[in-house]
């Protein structure tokens, strides 16, 4: 059951919501509510990235907290920050993906929340990066990376962190933001929140509630079409099919590197283990009249579905990492609805759901 939230209201004002929110985020590093902040800014006209600040006025002026891109899936440097256990609080604004994606990295132990107060915030979607860049400022007209139209979590999990969700999913940009404190917040946290002065309001919580499951809705069609379309598009020819779909990859593990919870520190395709000397290279050759150079492409693409499947949380930040645009996501992410579907597992969805090949289940593989 989704535990209760206190939901408060931000008044937005003529500056705008993005600018209501960076002020809001300056103060809680003002009065010490957080040591530091993680957020998306952009220094350069068109290029995000995120930035820990320690300096309020640089969060008022360069903040961009609804820019609709994604640099990175934050919940992995966010991870990384944390992993050591740093002193004092590290606070930090995270799309619903990245949230998730933090909350896996958390339960492989690569990361600590006891330092955290993660700040979780609506997402309509982004847009491809690159293409964000060519067209800024006049970016409205863009289409949507493949993963987020068909994305069916517009919201961030409750119960992922005991922290604070902003919400605009369906409220109107100059009236209001949401600001909802989740029970298990810090106390402490939560007084000075309430002391900034904003007032409670649930009708708004129940208008934003509306708007999320309206959106899902409409995105449930496309979600459907989505997995019926690469399901026929790779079942046609069992492994042969997917081998077509990774014929062009060149090696390069940028998928790796883009993917939140492809965590290992030491890769085994990094290592020796596939560093063939070049008699066994001609034997291969030899058996099979040729083999591809670099090889093992298709095998390092089964392993890391093998690896991270479980805890995949569909942002499609592999597909954008890959300079061949291969069409990762549509993989991935079937095979990833596929085994979280068998095992009932919903990844990032809260902390208390434990990972399938951690526990034992004696029904757990029984047919359903």
């Amino acid at each position: 059951m989704t535990p209760a939230m206190n939901n408060l209201v931000m008044p937005v004002g003529e500056e705008g919501k993005a600018k209501a929110l960076s002020g809001f985020l300056a103060r809680l590093l003002e009065l010490g509510v957080v040591d530091s902040m993680v957020l998306p800014v952009m220094t350069v006209p068109g290029i995000m990235t995120y930035l820990m600040a320690r300096d309020p006025e640089l969060i008022r002026e360069k903040a961009e907290p609804f820019a609709a891109v994604m640099p990175v899936n934050a919940g992995s440097p966010v991870a990384r920050t944390v992993s050591k256990k740093p002193r004092g609080r590290i606070g930090a604004l995270l799309k619903p993906c990245e949230v998730r994606a933090l909350v896996e990295l958390v339960k492989l132990k690569q990361a600590s929340p006891d330092n955290l107060l993660i700040i979780g915030i609506d997402c309509t979607g982004t847009v491809d990066r690159n293409e964000y860049k060519k067209a800024y400022p006049d970016t409205s007209h863009l289409d949507l990376r493949e993963a987020c139209k068909v994305c069916l979590n517009p919201s961030p999990p409750d119960t992922a962190f005991p922290g604070i969700n902003i919400g605009h999913i369906g409220l109107d940009d100059e009236d209001a933001l949401l600001v909802s404190l989740s029970t298990g917040l810090d106390p402490g946290v939560a007084a000075v929140v309430e002391e900034l002065g904003f007032e409670s309001d649930g009708s708004l919580a129940d208008r934003r509630r509306s708007a999320i499951a309206a959106l899902r809705e409409e995105r449930d069609c496309a979600h459907r079409e989505f997995f019926l379309n690469s399901r026929a598009e790779q079942n046609g020819g069992g492994i042969e099919s997917i081998a077509r779909l990774l014929a062009a990859c060149t090696g390069c593990r940028n998928c790796r590197v883009a993917c939140p919870v492809c965590y290992c520190r030491e890769c085994i395709f990094d290592g020796d283990v596939f560093d063939y000397e070049t008699r066994q290279l001609l034997r291969r050759a030899d058996r099979k009249g040729g083999i591809k150079i670099p090889g093992d492409t298709l095998l390092y693409h089964l392993t890391r579905m093998n690896h991270m499947s479980l805890s995949c949380v569909a942002c499609g930040m592999c597909q954008d990492a890959c300079p061949e645009n291969i069409n990762l996501f549509s993989l991935f992410a079937r095979v990833a609805d596929r085994t979280q579907s068998l095992l009932e597992y919903v990844p990032g969805r809260s902390q208390e759901d434990a990972l399938p090949f951690t526990t034992f289940r004696e029904d757990e593989l029984e047919p359903r």
